[in-house]
């Protein structure tokens, strides 16, 4: 069933002075009125700058999808303090997903990538979204909000440069929806940003911003927390097939959990154990 990202936006709210139902304005209303701009039916300099903010506002909030979304910063005092550029947070994370259908095809879809470099899908290159983003970024959006997207892992001293342009990459993703190696949707699902490759392999490739992108948090964490650090520990780079082999294991113990097996209640490596498991092993 297609995510209602619509439903999601009302349920969620969008605490924003651009697009929030108890702000400013919908939307809707935004877009009736830029129609009205371009008709030539509103000549007011200042109104035509305010609109052309909001609509810079709506494309940052669209870039970040249900991840990341602008703010408004409140005062101790109470009401709102303005600022020149957007301020732009990070949603509260997903949780409970470790065993979700779309978790599940991430990893597998991954595990597939690592095997044999394959995926169902024609992806289109990311580099123009991530040079258009980033110029979007550093025009519109307050440089600590721009720390704050761009610090996923970060390794050692990041510049300023080096922060937008993680940001930028890390939001080309969530602008697009899905794995830009695998083509997997994220579906809603929590996300992290992950290396390409893995800080213990080049740690000179830590802080670039393409080599940063946004993966499936638990598949993510299975790759970093399993063939990575084994590989980190004999100083070398996982391979690809160890990163494979560590990716279907995962699935295999995600769609067994809470199954009952037929090894339920014998002692690993038994009489019993190994009659069940030398048959199986035989079939596969």
């Amino acid at each position: 069933m297609a995510t209602d990202w619509n439903r999601i936006r009302r349920e969620r709210g969008w605490q924003t002075p651009f697009t929030n139902k108890k702000n400013a304005g919908t939307r809707d209303r935004i877009n009736r009125t830029q129609i009205a701009l371009d008709n030539g039916e509103i000549d007011d300099p200042d109104f035509v700058k305010l609109m052309e903010g909001l609509a810079k506002a709506v494309e940052v909030e669209d870039i970040g999808d249900v991840y990341y979304s602008p703010i408004v910063r409140q005062s101790k005092k109470g009401g709102h303090i303005s600022a020149d550029k957007i301020i732009l947070a990070k949603e509260d994370e997903f949780h409970g997903g470790g065993n979700s259908n779309s978790t599940l095809r991430s990893i597998i879809a991954q595990e597939q990538f690592k095997r044999n470099g394959s995926t169902k899908f024609d992806l289109q290159p990311i580099e123009p979204n991530i040079k258009r983003i980033t110029k979007l970024l550093q025009d519109e959006v307050d440089p600590a909000s721009l720390k704050v997207v761009g610090k996923a892992g970060n390794r050692g001293d990041r510049t300023d440069a080096q922060f937008a342009g993680i940001a930028a990459s890390l939001l080309a993703d969530t602008d697009r929806g899905y794995n830009r190696q695998t083509g997997i949707a994220f579906n809603g699902m929590d996300l992290n940003g992950g290396h390409l490759v893995a800080h213990s392999a080049d740690p000179s490739l830590s802080n670039d911003p393409l080599n940063i992108i946004m993966q499936n948090a638990y598949m993510n964490k299975i790759q970093g927390a399993g063939a990575e650090k084994t590989a980190k520990k004999l100083n070398r780079e996982a391979t690809n097939e160890e990163l494979a082999d560590g990716l279907m294991k995962s699935y295999i113990k995600k769609i067994l959990d809470n199954e009952s097996l037929l090894t339920d209640g014998l002692r690993k490596n038994s009489k019993q154990y190994k009659d069940v498991m030398g048959a199986i092993d035989a079939k596969i």
